[in-house]
This record gives C-alpha cells, sequence and structure tokens, in this order.
C-alpha cells in the first residue's frame, strides 16, 4: 500500500493534489487535481472553458467566487460548492478576496479547451 500523505494546510495557494506538486506539501497524483486557494489577491479565468473528460468541483471556504456558466452568472459564497460537469462551458469571472476554497478536479488529465473567440462574442 502507498504511504498515506498527511499535511497542515498551509498559509498560501498551492497544489495539494496532482501530477507536479511544487513541495512536500502535495500529494503527487496521477488522477486527482487539488488546487487550494488561500489569498488575498482576486483572479479571474481569461476565457470561459469546459473539459472534455474530468469534472471539477469549488468548494468556497472564506469569501466569494463569481463563477459564469454557460452565460449566466452564480456568487459561491462561504461554506458553498458548486460542480461542473465535463462538457459544460465555465469561468471565475471575480474573486472577493480574502479567499479560502479548494478546487478538485477528477480525473486529473489535461483536457481543458477554451471556448473559441467567435463564440464569446455571441
Amino acid at each position: 500500500m502507498p504511504p498515506f500523505h498527511h499535511r497542515k494546510l498551509p498559509d498560501y495557494s498551492t497544489l495539494l493534489s496532482g501530477h507536479t506538486p511544487p513541495d512536500d506539501i502535495g500529494f503527487r497524483s496521477e488522477r486527482l487535481q487539488i488546487w487550494y486557494n488561500n489569498t488575498t489577491t482576486g483572479w479571474a479565468d481569461p476565457a470561459p472553458h469546459k473539459h472534455l473528460e474530468s469534472d471539477e468541483c469549488f468548494i468556497v471556504l472564506q469569501g466569494t467566487i463569481t463563477v459564469e456558466v454557460e452565460g449566466e452568472r452564480f456568487i459561491i459564497g462561504p461554506r458553498e460548492f458548486c460542480c461542473f460537469p465535463c462538457g459544460v462551458y465555465h469561468s471565475v469571472i471575480e474573486v472577493d478576496p480574502p479567499v479560502e476554497s479548494l478546487m478538485i478536479r477528477a480525473p486529473s488529465i489535461n483536457d481543458k479547451v477554451y471556448l473559441p473567440e467567435t463564440e464569446q462574442e455571441g
């Protein structure tokens, strides 16, 4: 059996699980990706995207994240979560920091596809 992996959540944003964790806090996994966001700086996706084979979930612990799902906006607040099934275009529009959240995606594969610019404008 592989070794058990146990760590405290850090005071910074990092990859907790995935192909290439940046430090010993992260767990190397070919099947599961978990991003931990703990920041006072907001961010946004460059464009709507979908995943061809993986499902994605955001869990907000503190702050709010505004997402757009196929043209409709939703605010995800503390102790709320949202899930994007594979094939559904979505994007993070705005983050109201300080924010602490988890992004979980499985299977962890390189399957992100951005909405073509011609479709974004229409």
